[in-house]
């Protein structure tokens, strides 16, 4: 009796054994199946997270080019009427300058012109004193 109350408890046991065996495999597999699909969900939603970040990126350097560009333009604008102020300004000072020369040149000419008839004025005088000491030498001699 003990060796049918033994293989009906090796029988019992190795039936139990493919039942949890069994339920074990059909576990697995089911969180096999929940595990894949969770990747597969996460994987996607990292995707998709990835891809709204590359948008936004794309979007800001698309944003900061336009600024850039704006400013660049700005920026070209400013030197150019810098430039141009500049250009007049240059223009003004030549033209001061110009005047100043010439301004200097009419009063040397002027003071050269003066110097001249002084000097002329002075000989003048010196010839007529010459004269009359000469006519007053003549009539005495």
């Amino acid at each position: 009796m003990t060796n049918i109350t033994h293989l009906k408890a090796t029988r019992f046991r190795e039936a139990e054994e493919k039942r949890y065996n069994s339920e074990l495999k059909k576990l697995r597999d089911e969180h096999e199946r929940e595990f894949g699909k969770e990747v597969r969900k996460n994987e996607a939603q990292i995707t998709r997270l990835r891809n709204d970040y590359e948008k936004k990126i794309n979007a800001l350097e698309i944003e900061l080019e336009q600024k850039l560009t704006s400013v660049r333009s700005k920026q070209n604008k400013t030197v150019m009427l810098e430039n141009e102020r500049l250009k007049e300004e240059l223009e003004n000072l030549k033209k001061a300058h110009d005047d100043q020369v010439n301004e200097i040149q009419e009063s040397q000419e002027s003071e050269i012109q003066h110097l001249v008839e002084s000097h002329q004025n002075t000989i003048d005088n010196a010839r007529q004193k010459f004269m009359k000491e000469k006519m007053k030498w003549e009539e005495q001699a």
